[in-house]
């Protein structure tokens, strides 16, 4: 025991003999009061009138909303300023030997105030008086304001659910010129290091950059360029609506003995206007910079929808028209072209006599023949026309 004190001992005699000290309470408290009595926290730090240099720096912690409809972004992370104010700089020696940082409520100084200039609510100061600011023996000050920042973003939405977009929060801090202060980006970039990964959206690039305006006030803009993530809108979204368009054209497929034709046609119609109402829900009413490519393409295929609803009722009252009426001879070579020479070719059937037209020595073209045929050419071309549609999408889309 006495072996381990003896050295302690020693130590703290011969630190005494060099002289090294320690600060406490009272010497902090002696600080406080000896930078702030006298101290104006109306008046901004200056050295011979010159302007005060102020560094900012931006840490994203996460990207916590961003609503295309009501073209909204909400970031969250920190600003950090760095100033120097000579008033509250003192000397280690006087207080303790080594007290070379405190920190004091901006209440209490003066610190710089930004305001957003394109808030999404109203408009306010940032930061709270119950904030803290590390002070350095020279005066130099650094400020760290975390929070929420929402900013208005108009969103163009004409390549989604494959869009990128680009938002930016803008900041001055009123009351101040070019004469007064002076804003520097100490990062050209937004600091990403404590960043959290959104599900939504991919943030590809930022930027930190200052300009002045032309009424001699400086500007802070914050820029984050970020990417839709597709693999949820892809499976959710993309994949059924191709498969309606699939299934929409079975309908020239079911037999017509059925009934369920008209019944098929319109619930396939209605599951497209209700993916339509979807992403209109998703979406901003206004029509600038561009309206939704996909709303375009859901359009079209809710015209194609209405169009295979009404080949097929046109083709039922070819089905169920009486043979007292005889078949028009265009509507006899229209059959002959889609339906029976292919059912002679492929299917190798056998007409009988008595199917043979006395006049034109021909076989003879019925009613549910011209409805057959006329099946089969909706059929072609209701394929070709989603086909033509999704190709001119997914074109303008890779085109972006």
């Amino acid at each position: 025991m006495v072996l381990i004190i003896t050295p302690l001992v020693l130590l703290l005699v011969s630190l005494d003999y060099l002289g090294v000290a320690s600060y406490n309470v009272t010497h902090q408290t002696q600080l406080h009061t000896d930078v702030l009595t006298g101290y104006d926290r109306r008046v901004r730090p200056s050295d011979g009138g010159t302007p005060t240099l102020i560094g900012i720096t931006f840490n994203a912690v996460s990207l916590k909303e961003f609503s295309e409809s009501e073209g909204k972004i909400a970031l969250v992370g920190a600003f950090r300023f760095v100033w120097r104010d000579t008033r509250l700089a003192w000397n280690p020696a006087s207080y303790g030997g080594d007290l070379e940082r405190t920190v004091l409520y901006v209440k209490d100084i003066w610190v710089p105030k930004l305001v957003n200039m394109n808030p999404y609510g109203s408009i306010k100061m940032l930061g709270m008086s119950e904030m803290l600011c590390e002070i350095s023996y020279d005066g130099y000050i650094s400020f760290v304001l975390p929070d929420m920042f929402e900013s208005t973003c108009d969103a163009d939405v004409t390549n989604y659910p494959f869009d990128s977009q680009t938002c930016s929060l803008i900041y001055y801090i009123p009351g101040y010129y070019t004469d007064d202060i002076n804003l520097d980006a100490s990062d050209p970039t937004i600091d990403m290091v404590l960043y959290e990964e959104n599900g939504l959206w991919k943030i590809i690039n930022t930027s930190v950059t200052v300009a002045t305006q032309v009424t001699d006030f400086q500007i802070l803009k914050l820029t984050v360029n970020m990417e839709r993530r597709t693999t949820y809108y892809i499976a959710g979204l993309l994949l059924p609506i191709l498969l309606m368009n699939s299934i929409q054209l079975l309908v020239f497929i079911i037999p017509v003995e059925s009934g369920e034709r008209i019944g098929y046609s319109i619930t396939v119609l209605l599951a497209i206007a209700v993916f339509l109402t979807i992403i209109q829900d998703k979406l901003p009413e206004s029509s600038e910079p561009n309206v939704s490519l996909l709303t375009y393409k859901l359009l079209v295929d809710m015209i194609i929808g209405c169009g295979m609803i009404f080949a097929v009722v046109i083709g039922l009252r070819f089905y169920f028209r009486t043979e007292v009426s005889p078949v028009p001879g265009c509507l006899r070579g229209f059959a002959r072209c889609f339906y029976l020479s292919c059912s002679r070719k492929h299917q190798k059937q056998t007409i009988v006599p008595a199917k043979k037209d006395p006049v034109t020595s021909s076989y003879r073209v019925t009613w549910q023949d011209v409805g057959e045929a006329f099946d089969r050419m909706c059929l072609l071309l209701f394929i070709l026309s989603l086909i033509l549609n999704n190709a001119i999408y997914f074109a303008a889309i890779s085109l972006k």
